[in-house]
């Protein structure tokens, strides 16, 4: 708390003071002075997530479950393994907010990181993917409709890092493409016109706050046929604050009520 000097007299003033205090306090706070004290990690589990596979010949014996690093927390067999015959399916694992560790109000201008553990395979050159789920209610992305679900999906090479083994995502560096995931189609451009998640917040700041539905983690998609791949997915680290919109109307809520206590007291 900011030292606060409260003169003498008045003690309707010394109530004031305090309450415009707290509210500054909080203010300040919420625009970003906490701003790193707020940023916090979760670990989910790979096994309360949602495996899913797509294309021809694909089946769900291609979805499978072993034992992890995660176990300790998460239960025996943590970790979840998606294999694909084809690189040109689709095999993900996707974590929503109705999964269990999920963060609460996850906004997108919220989220500050992403770390997996994975294990991959590939006869290609394929790697695997981020998918970021949300919705335009603005329908700014030129979209079909306000409702279609739309995916940052990452577009780029040398996703892994040490050696392999990690798939991490930043907002200032990774690059993805808009796709609209309810009618088939890239937006904004088309595949190749890519950007990160800050600069498309940048050029959008509508989205700032919309809520993060999902991270999927993906494989294949590939545009021409490699062979099979598979995926195991160990764990995944979320960084992220909380929803900036709620911080900000708790701070104007706090101003308000300080201003409303003066006006009723001043009447």
């Amino acid at each position: 708390m900011l030292p606060i000097t409260v003169f003498p007299g008045n003690d309707r003033m010394r109530r004031n003071l305090t309450i415009t205090a707290t509210a500054f306090v909080a203010l300040l706070w919420a625009v970003g002075l906490g701003g790193q004290a707020r940023a916090t990690e979760v670990t989910l589990c790979p096994n309360a997530g949602t495996p899913a596979v797509y294309g021809t010949g694909t089946s769900p014996s291609d979805i499978s479950d072993g034992a992890g690093p995660l176990d300790g927390t998460c239960g025996s067999n943590s970790a979840v393994t998606i294999s694909v015959p084809h690189s040109t399916d689709e095999g993900k694992l996707q974590f929503n907010s109705s999964t269990p560790g999920y963060p609460t109000g996850l906004a997108l201008g919220g989220l500050l990181g992403l770390s997996a553990n994975v294990s991959f395979t590939s006869h290609g050159s394929d790697q695997p993917f981020y998918m970021l789920a949300f919705t335009d209610p603005s329908k700014s992305l030129g979209q079909n409709a306000s409702s279609d679900q739309i995916l940052l999906l990452e577009f780029q090479s040398s996703a892994l890092t040490n050696s392999g083994s990690t798939l991490a995502m930043s907002p200032d560096t990774t690059l993805f493409n808009l796709y609209d995931n309810t009618t088939g189609s890239y937006l904004q451009g088309g595949q190749h016109d890519t950007n990160t998640l800050a600069g498309w917040l940048t050029d959008f700041p509508v989205l700032e706050f919309e809520t993060l539905q999902g991270i999927w983690i993906g494989e294949g998609l590939t545009g021409s046929d490699t062979g099979p791949d598979s995926l195991t997915i160990n764990s995944l680290d979320v960084t992220y604050t909380p929803e900036p919109a709620s911080i900000s109307l708790i701070a104007v809520a706090l101003i308000g009520l300080g201003a409303g206590r003066r006006r009723k007291r001043d009447c």
